[in-house]
């Protein structure tokens, strides 16, 4: 079983959490382009908001609201200590200038892989759970819902001694046979699963699109599905069971510019339009955050104790617990 870190002040004292304040204070010096960064991708959130439809956009405002009315003051927001990419100026860019990566070539053709160590763009670096070599922790974007195309699939893994972000990018629908030909070698190394809701939505939806190209299904070990165990230990204590709240509240940590999950179809509309990678960069920096909070919250979410208050109705670990 994984330790447990202790990342949320709940239920300690007033002293102990001074010092946990002052012990989380992060000892990091902001680029002269994070402003920059921030301001230009909230322009370009704004202006795809106006061509989203009325209801996706009242939708994404009432989560919004909603998120910032919760947010616990001890979340720091990500681009303190998670620089994922910069944009010097607000010009147009490739993806290829703002995301490290490289073109690849499978069976199926042509798609874009994007591999780096964490600790090369997250700083400082927070303790993590004991690595296994063979677990995927992972998240997909797509086009919308069933029938609609994936275009990126995000994971983090534990290899030669650091944890490493695997993104794999269908840089146009022609691409998306070589993105899922690039999953199921990633599933065939390490068949051990874990996402968010994955085993629901995730799998189901990568499954279908295998099939769709007549291509075989890998085969996996497990799927630990995180949600099931989140919504058993703190439905009625977190204000929702949303990916995002558990991050404030558990990994300290909001999204500054995030770009909505309700969005970022029409994101990828816009990049398959207009080839700037600016979006996509965010649309990518959203991934890598989902899949990086999997990998933060199993400790949490795997413990045979709760480290907020508990739920007035007893729940039983042992059916959501993994060792």
């Amino acid at each position: 079983m994984y330790g447990l870190r202790s990342r949320s002040p709940f239920g300690i004292g007033k002293s102990k959490r001074r010092r946990f304040n002052q012990e989380t204070e992060i000892d990091a010096h902001p680029s002269p382009h994070a402003n920059q960064t921030v301001q230009v991708i909230q322009r370009l959130v704004r202006n795809l908001e106006t061509r989203t439809p009325w209801g996706l956009r009242r939708a994404v405002e009432k989560d919004r609201k909603t998120d910032e009315s919760n947010r616990p003051g001890y979340a720091r927001a990500d681009r303190e200590t998670f620089r994922f990419f910069e944009l010097l100026q607000d010009s147009p860019s490739p993806i290829e200038e703002l995301v490290p990566g490289a073109e690849v070539q499978t069976s199926r053709g042509p798609a874009w892989l994007s591999l780096r160590p964490l600790t090369s763009f997250w700083e400082p670096f927070p303790q993590m759970p004991e690595p296994v070599e063979d677990r995927i922790w992972f998240d997909i974007e797509t086009c919308g819902g069933r029938g609609q195309a994936g275009f990126l699939v995000g994971a983090v893994y534990f290899e030669n001694n650091q944890w490493w972000l695997w993104q794999a990018l269908a840089r146009d629908h022609s691409e998306e046979p070589a993105l899922l030909q690039l999953v199921t070698e990633l599933v065939q190394k390490r068949p051990r699963l874990v996402s968010y809701s994955g085993s629901k939505n995730d799998w189901p939806f990568l499954a279908s699109r295998w099939r769709h190209y007549q291509m075989p299904v890998p085969d996996h070990k497990d799927h630990l599905d995180l949600f099931d165990a989140a919504a058993a230990m703190y439905r009625g204590v977190l204000p929702s069971c949303r990916l995002v709240t558990l991050e404030h509240h558990l990994c300290a940590r909001w999204r500054e510019a995030d770009l909505p999950s309700g969005f970022i179809p029409t994101a990828y509309v816009e990049w398959l339009e207009h080839r700037d990678g600016r979006l996509l960069a965010q649309v990518m920096l959203h991934n890598a955050l989902d899949v990086v909070c999997l990998l933060e919250l199993e400790p949490f979410l795997t413990a045979p104790w709760c480290p907020l208050p508990p739920r007035v109705v007893p729940v039983d670990l042992t059916s959501v617990a993994v060792g």
